[in-house]
């Protein structure tokens, strides 16, 4: 190794170099994007087409499955699925992890532009390249300003006798709570309302769109900000059927006279002279007047305005859902983030921009936009939780090598492959453009006691050279090159157990790769630095001294204070050299470890879970009310749920009538109604008791009569909470419905306290059919699409055009009286102008007819699809929810030959992928153990020592199983994916301790001429210390990472305690068992060598037994009386 030569005549250039990679470490960690988790989430891209009053099923036809016929083909996609839902249909398509989206989203582009026609009151589809069902990474509302102190103070002053219940509520010890009791009140004492906002929130919902939302938009890293609750805005023409008969026109014809007037026509240019006009001819409507001098006809010579036969207004469209923040009605504003987004910055940006709208145009309208929750919090805390573990987990590794060094000078040299090795990893993240995460973060936290190993056994062996009195230079030289092969052994067995983590394409790979370019960066680096900065520190700082014989009086000396490490490394060497004389009684130790391993890790395996669930301050419930309930039904079943969680949402957390409560108190509370969906989300005021509020959720839900629903809490990666979906494909709904009932039946029996919920619902809507009598009809002069109109314009508003006002475009909607269709039987005698004149009920050209249909049509792969969520109790792991549903409620159907023809069955969701991901780990773990295997084979140039050292990984396995045990016995830790990982990295990690006394012994055989059992227990004696500082400095580096709890905690705990487990068991057995097989290997070899006639170079290969432990001959650089062992590595 000329190269460690050169650094130790060099040391400038070696501290030049350290340096470099520092700084640039230091800038890349400044620069790069930080997140809570790396990037797991599934490329996808989403398809959105909205068409006004459509119902599921003609959005399916019209729509849906036309662009579905030209999506199909397109290049890298995995799986395409659709809703069909009321006026909306959503196309979402999932491609594989790599796929260049920029180039997808142009063939999506592209293929949708080959639809054939949309109908002609749809609207374009919108294309969205993050997937409309992940969740947001930040939350706003907007809400009245709350009052300030003094104009309380002024209020109160003009108002004594509302003093104290004005003072009580300014107590209030949150802001929306204040802003609550004042409505409260304000509704007994109608002059509180001067310290309210005169603007309704509510109304705003196009204000929010136009400002709000377009900012939000423009934040650096947004992909989508999008607006909840309040109304939306639109001009309505209430028109009057009698008056429209009475000049012989149709609702139809104030239709048409709106699209052909309502339009400004570009007239072209007009030269005169040296100028040029622009020609246009105007024809927008701009102002109410301009829609009610609409011409509708001419009539004798007069004109028939719409003013003659309607009324225009402004007005709001039907809510189509109610936001609730604790009992008040406001606007919600969420924005997702785009794949990769720095979310810290992104958050920062969305701040920043509330913060500015609030000093400007919110200030002047005396509204608020206030920061619900963001994941820049936990990521916050997440991150700082890591630093430091990673802090304390030096320090205590720092603290061992001391303890064992017992120098400050020799602690200092180890002590530089820290930084730099840590910080040089940065720089290795940043030019492979991975993120600053949690996962990352706590892959840097286990490399910190792996990243001196190398140190500690270059340093142990110069330390060595040194003591037997060589020069600082000549033995920083001779010491690096002797162990040179063998940290370069362990190092490359560390990284190479990653190379198959590297290409899991699956989704939790993308969450394996940045602990895997972490951990193998950091170790890397450490290689790098064990064999340049060591050498040249230690050559540097160790000081010139003389050859000191090792007299009786030191060695004395040096015994009495390690007579413990003395004692513990005779009793190894005698445990060893007394197994080494009996050949049976290895063969026994050997099969015993080996077989005890394999049973133990069999007995010890437990359920597995998918990715880790994390410990978000976030719990929800989404309830599914009965088909049919009215926006204004489930508005009130949000009214009810609210005031049921009142007092726990009211309760102060510092006030003794908190800890009263049967649950913890609630910092936030929000309901969310829609028709189909009542969404309760809840924080607590202290996220650690989170959990607790599940039950609450779960009795509220209960209390309501015909619900479905159960509660959770929010996992730490979207789309991958705990659900098991089954999911059903066939031709037709009718097949489908009773087969998924069946199964929601059955899921209870399966699985205790389960929850079942189906998606699209079971439950068919109600509808009203209108039966077109054609010969009635065709008399009458109208058509089936003029009667479909013509409906809908009375009962609920038909679009006409668009309405400019402010820039903007809103609907304009043609409709009849509210009073003509407050009934279903009023259906019936709706009244119709006729082209001819007259006016006729809807009664007279067609029947009316109570009927049912579904509330939403999902598809997926084309085919129509019923979804069964399972979500399994907390103590139910997934792995055994997935097996019980399998067994218990799909494999019977499939053998009693209950599918009808072209139903199919399967599992979906995070069950499929949970799946596919332990496969795949699975195979990636025996691929981990033969690319080691192989790389050590080159190594050694043998094909028998490598199988020798990799018989010390189911010893580690054994332990990895026990630590992960012990956590539990404290703590909620499942076996999840990124724990199972944690096996992976021991395969690399736990063969290290067998490769120092492997190449040891082989030194000892080559250089000393040792027989092999000489050599074994001499390098046993030598590698003792090493190993055991190694270890230690590893254990103590992961031991803050299994023990302090927090944000985050939960996706490396697991992990942590795996290898801390398999480290310390694989250790202390190593010592035992890789010798003896060891042993039992080189006799064998031997022996086959003397049978095939082939002579051995190899020295005897039985021991006396009446010999003492045998030592290696003496060498002109060691004193006869020295011990390795004994003798201090420190100065």
């Amino acid at each position: 190794m000329q190269a460690v030569e050169f650094c130790v005549r060099n040391p400038v250039k070696v501290a030049v170099g350290m340096l470099v990679v520092v700084l640039f470490g230091a800038i890349s960690l400044w620069r790069l994007p930080k997140q809570l988790t790396p990037e797991v989430r599934i490329p996808s891209i989403s398809v959105q087409t909205s068409w006004s009053g459509a119902s599921p099923y003609e959005i399916e036809h019209e729509i849906v499955q036309e662009q579905e016929e030209r999506l199909k083909d397109v290049e890298g996609m995995t799986k395409m699925t659709s809703e069909s839902s009321h006026s909306r249909g959503r196309i979402s398509m999932e491609f594989a992890v790599g796929t260049n989206m920029a180039e997808a989203l142009l063939q999506v582009n592209s293929r949708l532009s080959q639809v054939p026609e949309y109908p002609e009151d749809a609207d374009e589809p919108l294309i969205y390249t993050a997937n409309l069902s992940d969740r947001p990474i930040c939350w706003f509302v907007l809400s009245p300003r709350p009052p300030s102190p003094e104009k309380i103070a002024r209020f109160v002053h003009n108002h004594p006798e509302l003093a104290d219940e004005i003072n009580k509520i300014s107590d209030s010890h949150k802001w929306d709570l204040l802003l609550y009791r004042l409505i409260e009140l304000s509704q007994r004492h109608p002059e509180v309302r001067a310290l309210l906002p005169v603007e309704d929130v509510t109304a705003m919902r196009r204000f929010v769109e136009d400002n709000i939302e377009a900012r939000f938009d423009r934040v650096p890293g947004v992909a989508d900000a999008f607006v909840m609750g309040g109304k939306e805005e639109e001009v309505q023409v209430v028109v009057d059927p009698y008056r429209l008969a009475a000049r012989q026109m149709t609702i139809n014809d104030v239709r048409i006279a709106f699209r052909t007037r309502n339009l400004d026509t570009s007239g072209g240019d007009f030269w005169e002279g040296k100028r040029s006009y622009v020609v246009r001819t105007l024809g927008q409507f701009n102002t109410l007047e301009d829609v009610e001098q609409t011409i509708l006809a001419r009539r004798d010579g007069q004109s028939v305005y719409v003013r003659d036969v309607a009324t225009v207004r402004r007005g709001y469209k039907k809510p189509v859902e109610t936001y609730r923040r604790a009992g008040t009605e406001l606007i919600g504003i969420g924005a997702r983030a785009e794949t990769g987004a720095n979310v810290l910055e992104l958050v920062a940006g969305l701040r920043e921009a509330a913060a500015e709208l609030n000093e400007g145009i919110l200030a002047k309208r005396d509204v608020a936009l206030t920061e619900v929750w963001s994941d820049a919090d936990y990521i916050e805390s997440s991150i700082r939780l890591v630093n430091q573990n990673i802090v304390i987990g030096g320090a205590l590794t720092i603290i061992v090598l001391l303890c064992f060094l017992r120098s400050a000078r020799s602690t200092l040299i180890i002590a530089l492959a820290v930084p730099t090795s840590v910080v040089g990893t940065f720089l290795i993240l940043g030019v492979l453009g991975r993120s600053l995460n949690v996962v990352s973060l706590a892959g840097l936290a286990f490399a910190v006691g792996m990243v001196v190993d190398n140190s500690v056994v270059v340093l142990e062996n110069i330390y060595r050279h040194y003591q037997f009195g060589e020069s600082p230079f000549a033995a920083a030289v001779r010491g690096s090159k002797e162990v040179w092969g063998a940290i370069l052994a362990s190092t490359l067995t560390t990284l190479a157990v990653f190379v198959p983590v590297l290409f899991v394409e699956e989704q939790a790979g993308q969450l394996f790769r940045d602990i895997a370019i972490a951990i193998s960066s950091a170790v890397g680096l450490s290689l790098i630095v064990a064999i340049t900065v060591i050498p040249t520190a230690a050559a540097k700082i160790l000081r010139q001294q003389n050859a000191l014989p090792a007299t009786n009086e030191r060695l004395i000396s040096s015994q009495r204070s390690h007579r413990f490490a003395s004692r513990f490394v005779e009793f190894v060497i005698g445990l060893n050299a007394g197994l080494q004389r009996s050949v049976p009684l290895r063969l026994v130790v050997v099969v015993g470890f080996v077989a005890g391993s394999f049973l133990l890790s069999y007995a010890m395996f437990p359920a597995v879970e998918y990715l880790p669930h994390g410990n978000k301050n976030r719990a929800r419930i989404n309830l599914q009310p009965p088909p049919g309930y009215s926006v204004g039904e489930v508005t009130q079943i949000s009214k009810q749920i609210l005031r049921q969680m009142q007092q726990y949402w009211e309760a102060d957390p510092a006030a003794p009538e908190a800890e009263a409560l049967d649950y913890p108190a609630v910092k936030d509370l929000v309901v969310l109604a829609q028709p189909r969906n009542i969404m309760v989300q809840v924080q607590a005021e202290n996220p650690s008791r989170i959990r607790e509020l599940l039950p609450l959720l779960d009795s509220i839900a209960k209390a309501i009569p015909d619900m479905h629903g159960g509660a959770y809490q929010q996992s730490l990666f979207p789309g991958s909470g705990r659900q098991v979906g089954i999911e059903l494909t066939g031709p037709k709904l009718d097949a489908l419905t009773p087969l998924a009932l069946h199964i929601r039946r059955k899921v209870p029996g399966a699985i205790r306290d389960a929850i079942a919920t189906a998606y699209p619902s079971l439950e068919e809507s109600p509808e009203l059919h209108v039966l077109p009598k054609w010969e009635q009809a065709e008399d009458l002069g109208i058509d089936a699409t003029e009667l479909g109109y013509l409906v809908d314009a009375l009962i609920d508003g038909a679009f006409a055009t668009d309405f400019s006002t402010g820039g903007d475009k809103i609907d304009l909607r043609i409709m009849g009286e509210a009073q003509l269709a407050g009934r279903t039987q009023d259906l019936e005698t709706l009244p119709l102008a006729t082209p001819g004149g007259g006016v006729v009920p809807v009664g007279a050209i067609a029947d009316i007819e109570l009927s049912t249909g579904p509330n939403q049509i999902n598809h997926s792969e084309r085919r129509r699809s019923i979804t069964i969520s399972v979500r399994p109790p907390a103590d139910v792991p997934m792995g055994t929810a997935i097996d019980r549903i399998m067994s218990d409620v799909i494999q019977p159907l499939r053998d009693n030959s209950e599918l009808a023809d072209g139903i199919q069955i399967n599992l979906g969701g995070n069950a499929d992928r949970m799946i596919e991901t332990w496969l795949a780990l699975r195979f990636n773990i025996l691929l981990a153990v033969v690319i080691t295997y192989l790389l050590m084979a080159a190594l050694f140039e043998s094909w028998i020592h490598p199988f020798v050292i990799l018989l010390s990984v189911p010893l580690a396995a054994v332990g990895g199983f026990a630590g992960l045990w012990l956590v539990n016995c404290f703590v909620d830790q499942p076996m999840d994916i990124v724990t199972m990982l944690g096996f992976v990295i021991l395969i690399g990690v736990s063969v290290n301790n067998a490769i120092l006394i492997v190449h040891q012994s082989l030194n000892q055989m080559r250089d000393h001429e040792l027989s092999p059992q000489q050599a074994i227990l001499e390098s046993v004696r030598s590698r003792v210390r090493p190993i055991f500082m190694t270890t230690a400095t590893t254990v103590m580096g992961l031991l803050p990472l299994v023990l302090m709890p927090g944000a985050g905690s939960e996706l490396y705990r697991g992990l942590g305690s795996v290898v801390l487990g398999g480290l310390v068991v694989s250790t202390l057995f190593t010592l035992v068992l890789v010798p003896t097989v060891f042993s039992l290997m080189l006799e064998a070899e031997a022996k086959l060598i003397a049978s095939l006639g082939f002579q051995s170079e190899a020295r005897p290969t039985t021991l006396d037994p009446h010999s003492d432990v045998p030592r290696p001959p003496p060498t002109p650089m060691r004193s006869e009386h020295s011990n390795d062992t004994d003798a201090p590595c420190g100065h």
